[in-house]
Order: structure tokens, then C-alpha cells, then sequence
């Protein structure tokens, strides 16, 4: 009985991949949630920097306190621009929101009036629209009833002394040596916080979108490594050595897996939209030639990363270990899994790099922002695809040579 299941472990310890399986796949997914839901740092860590886009339309001296005081809290990191440019990063999915300060901002401190600010935002990212003004409203009420309150020190230190009774004397001296903090309270009105929605809410709604789009791209990338895998059965099995020996050129056939891959890829992801269509109602009626452009560059990028991962790899065991990992780090930090905007700065800028961001924005791009074929924040996200697929290929066909055909 001891013998037996000692020899059992003594084969899992040997089975490389499923060691991976086992503790490195595991771990990795781990590492990336927890820094992605801001569990990693324990209870020490300083809380993650917001970038805030705020648009001083006032342009005072108040105003511009206002901004340097909210830059220098670490909650926020701000970034001033102009109105269209605020709008526009909105529209096109750079920033959930931006705030607007109103004109005649600091003409409402002096005379103790609400002074006036906007939020315009995209209706479809509401949680965290909501997070950042909370944060927001409370700062902004402290730094304007402390503005205020400064604002009534400066006018009674202006104002002629005159003679008073000493019961209103003291009252007046009272309030002189009143700590600002007391005066702000006293001088403290409500503010008037507008919200605009630069993106409304439509029929595709933000959580479709990702859940279609980001759970094909996935999906995607495991059945165009699968199907790659196939290239290596043909070496275990003899097929490939067969073309060799035929008049086909070797390169031919590496680009024969690579045009049956992307049709393949094609055929998946249009099965995927359509499914989504007909059963939860997403409108790609109206996004057709946006939509074959998406498809074709996403399956393309996917494809050539699956031709790659079999290119590099000299058995099906290390492409089936080095796959799962390879995914679902990538899914995980391109936002296939949970959506990008939720997870830190760093893991943000890291996602990047990965064909699932690219894809994903590009399908939101169409769904949910509405941006036409034109547009240049839509039209990168295609050539990008493009380009790390062309990439992609020209390795893989070198290592094609190397690891495959000479091994046959």
C-alpha cells in the first residue's frame, strides 16, 4: 500500500507539467488577483493614487489652490487640461470622469456663496463614477468652507475699527482667535455638484460587452493553441515528415497552419457575437464593417500568438504547461477576466502588452462608445493587433525551422 502511493507521488513529482498545473499556475493567478483587487501590501500599503482630470474654467487664484491642494493628497494624482480635451478623454474611454470648475469659483468664496462644480462622466463605469465623487464631495467641502472661512478673516481685517460695547468686543475677539477649522464650520454652505453624462446608457450595455468580448478573446487563445498543438501530433505522428519529403516548400506549410488557424479564429469569433446577439440582444446591427474589422485583427493577433507558442515549444507537454499559464496571466492583466479599471495603476500599464486589452477596448470602442470607423483612438487598437500578430508570425516561422522541422 506505502509502496504504491509512494511511487505515485514519485510520478507526479516527475510529470513536469503537471507540477505546473499543480502549484505554478495557482500561484500565478493568486499573485495577479491579489494585486489586481489591492490585497497584496497588507493593511500598511498607502492607498493607490487616482489620476483626477480637472478642468479649471475659472483660472483664479482660489481655484488654483484648489487644484494644487487636491494634487498634493495622496488619493489623487491630478492632471489639468482644457474642457475639450477633458470631454474627449471621456468619450473616448480614457477617464470614467473629469471635474469642471465653474467660473466665478473664487467670486463665490468671497461672497460666501455655493460655488459651483460638474462631473461629467461615462454612465456605464457608475461604481466607480460613484467611489471618485465621494471622494471628491467630502475634499471639496473642506477646502471650501476653509477658503470661506479665510475669506471672512481677510474682510473683517480690512474693515475700520470702530467702538463697540464690551459685551460685543469680546464676541468680536472671540471670533478672531477662533481657530480657522471653528470659522469653516460656520462659514461652511452646501456646494453645487452637477453631473453631466458624456456617455449615456444604450442597449449595449458595458458588462455585456466585456462578458462577450472578453470571454471570446480568451476562449480564443486556448483553441488557436490547440489547434497548433496539432502541428507537433503530425511530428509524433509521421505526417509532417511526409510534406517534407513532398515538393512543398517547408515555409509553405507553416503558412498553411497560419491561414487555417485564422479562418478557424475568424469563424470562432463571429459564432461568439452572434451568440451574443441573438441570445442577449447585443446590437452589432448597426456596427457591422467595425465589427469584421475587430474580428478579423483580433483573430489574427490570436492566432499568430498560438503559431508562436507551438513554434517555441518542442513538445506538446511544454505547450499545453506553458499555455495555461501564459493565458491566463494574460487575460487576467488585459481585462478578459475582471475589467481593467479596477485594478492598480501598475497592473493597468502592464495590460498593455497583451493582445486581450487591445482586443477588449477595441470591442468597447464599437459597443459601448460609439466611436466611428474613423476615429483614431479606435482605428490604433486594429493596427496594434496587426502589429503584434506580424511580429508574432516572423518569429514563429524562424523558430518554426528551428525547433520543429529539424527535429522531424
Amino acid at each position: 500500500m506505502f509502496t504504491i502511493a509512494l511511487k505515485d507521488i514519485k510520478l507526479f513529482f516527475s510529470d513536469r507539467r503537471g507540477l505546473l498545473m499543480a502549484f505554478a499556475v495557482p500561484v500565478a493567478l493568486i499573485t495577479l488577483f491579489a494585486f489586481a483587487f489591492g490585497g497584496a501590501g497588507g493593511s500598511n500599503s498607502g492607498p493607490t493614487a487616482t489620476t483626477l482630470v480637472i478642468a479649471d474654467l475659472d483660472n483664479s487664484g482660489r481655484s488654483k489652490i484648489l487644484v494644487d491642494s487636491l494634487d498634493a493628497l495622496e488619493e489623487f494624482e491630478v492632471l489639468t487640461t482644457t474642457a475639450d480635451t477633458a470631454e474627449l478623454m471621456v468619450r473616448k474611454g480614457d477617464r470614467a470622469a473629469v471635474l469642471f470648475i465653474a467660473p466665478g469659483f473664487q467670486d463665490s468664496i468671497n461672497s460666501g456663496g455655493a460655488p459651483v462644480f460638474e462631473l461629467k462622466f461615462d454612465s456605464g463605469e457608475a461604481p466607480r463614477v460613484a467611489i471618485l465623487q465621494g471622494a471628491l464631495y467630502g475634499r471639496l467641502n473642506q477646502f471650501v468652507g476653509m477658503q470661506k472661512a479665510d475669506a471672512i478673516m481677510n474682510s473683517r481685517s480690512a474693515m475700520p475699527h470702530t467702538g463697540t460695547s464690551d459685551s460685543t468686543a469680546g464676541d468680536s475677539l472671540l471670533k478672531d482667535v477662533m481657530p480657522p477649522v471653528s470659522l469653516a464650520k460656520e462659514a461652511e454652505r452646501n456646494l453645487i455638484m452637477n453631473q453631466t453624462a458624456l456617455v449615456q446608457e444604450k442597449q449595449n450595455s458595458p458588462g455585456l460587452v466585456h462578458a462577450v468580448a472578453g470571454t471570446a478573446i480568451m476562449m480564443l487563445l486556448f483553441s488557436v493553441t490547440a489547434m497548433g498543438t496539432a502541428m507537433l501530433d503530425e511530428k509524433q505522428e509521421g505526417t509532417l515528415k511526409k510534406l517534407l519529403f513532398s515538393p512543398i516548400n517547408p515555409s509553405s506549410i507553416l503558412f498553411g497552419k497560419m491561414i487555417s488557424v485564422n479562418v478557424i479564429s475568424i469563424m470562432q469569433l463571429s459564432i461568439m457575437f452572434i451568440y451574443g446577439w441573438l441570445v442577449f440582444g447585443l446590437d452589432i446591427a448597426h456596427h457591422i464593417p467595425s465589427l469584421f474589422i475587430m474580428i478579423f485583427c483580433t483573430a489574427y493577433a490570436c492566432s499568430s500568438f498560438g503559431v508562436f507558442l507551438v513554434s517555441f515549444a518542442k513538445s506538446r507537454a511544454q505547450v499545453q504547461g506553458m499555455s495555461t499559464l501564459v493565458i491566463m496571466t494574460m487575460s487576467a492583466l488585459g481585462g478578459s477576466m475582471v475589467p481593467s479599471f479596477i485594478m492598480p495603476a501598475f497592473m493597468q500599464k502592464l495590460g498593455v502588452i497583451t493582445v486581450n486589452y487591445w482586443g477588449v477596448q477595441g470591442f468597447y470602442d464599437i459597443f459601448w462608445r460609439d466611436l466611428p470607423m474613423t476615429d483614431t483612438t479606435f482605428l490604433m487598437r486594429p493596427l496594434v493587433l496587426i502589429c503584434i500578430g506580424t511580429v508574432l508570425n516572423l518569429i514563429a516561422v524562424r523558430l518554426f525551422k528551428r525547433n520543429v522541422l529539424s527535429l522531424v
